[in-house]
């Protein structure tokens, strides 16, 4: 491959990551706005010097390189918004496992200073930041409007189907149902989530390794295919140009993320 091709290379996946740099910041940007309002706000267009970089390096791969080059590299683009969505609703859900003992412990303490059900729920909602927070004033606001209270808890089990929710939730219901004290029985459900949490945290920590080696022999297939189209012009047009090469693409594509996918499976431990 050319210096001239390389460079090319380079200022095409230069930019195309600048793009992506930019819209993940501006979305946690987002995130940490002041009021639900500007969090909804559509975020604005991608500075001019991001998409100008990604564009001349486009530009520079297509001369340089031809258009499998940017084939490719459009490919990739395409893939990694969809990547981080997927990281960014595992770190949501991290994040709300985590204050989950949290919320439990709020709402013992109030339960326990003589606050209604109710109340003791909106507390904690405004108490507590995202995610759990508004999810938990939620369920203050639909129990204020009348709804019965098991109710209310069987569809927050429903929308968050983890052990955590419905440990806390069946609490809930059986102490308003046989009368006894909900704070008690909030507290150890507070302490059974930390531990199992505790635990999860343990057993992923011990897979780390499974899950490296399942990363690299993911990746590998598609940087030595990439490589193979950059820099092998027959294969490139085999690959890219004729029907049994985009069956053969496919086909590895394919196989590729349903080896990926069983491997995370195996290597990634439960949460509880």
């Amino acid at each position: 491959m050319s210096p001239t091709a390389l460079v090319a290379l380079a200022v095409a996946c230069v930019g195309v990551l600048a793009v992506g740099r930019v819209r993940s910041r501006r979305r946690v940007r987002a995130r940490l706005v002041a009021t639900p309002a500007d969090a909804a706000a559509p975020a604005g267009p991608v500075p001019v010097a991001a998409a100008s970089v990604a564009g001349v390096g486009l530009v520079m791969a297509w001369a340089a390189l031809g258009p499998h080059a940017v084939a490719a590299l459009a490919v990739t683009a395409a893939a990694l918004p969809a990547h981080a969505r997927v990281q960014r609703r595992a770190a949501d859900r991290r994040r709300r496992d985590v204050q989950l003992p949290a919320a439990l412990d709020r709402l013992a303490a109030s339960l326990r200073s003589g606050a209604s059900l109710t109340m003791a729920l909106d507390e904690v909602g405004e108490a507590l930041e995202a995610p759990i927070g508004p999810e938990i004033s939620g369920l203050a606001r639909e129990a204020a409007r009348g709804r019965p209270v098991r109710e209310v808890l069987d569809d927050w089990t429903s929308a968050r189907d983890d052990p955590g929710t419905r440990l806390a939730a069946s609490a809930l219901v059986l102490a308003s149902i046989v009368g006894s004290a909900p704070a008690r029985a909030v507290d150890g459900v507070a302490a059974t989530v930390r531990e199992r949490l505790d635990l999860a945290a343990e057993r992923r920590a011990l897979a780390a390794q499974a899950r490296t080696s399942a990363l690299v022999l993911s990746i590998a297939p598609v940087a030595f295919a990439a490589l193979l189209v950059l820099g092998d012009t027959a294969a490139a047009g085999f690959l890219l140009g004729t029907p049994a090469g985009w069956l053969c693409l496919g086909l590895g594509v394919g196989l590729d993320a349903a080896g990926a996918w069983w491997m995370a499976r195996l290597s990634r431990s439960a949460d509880w």
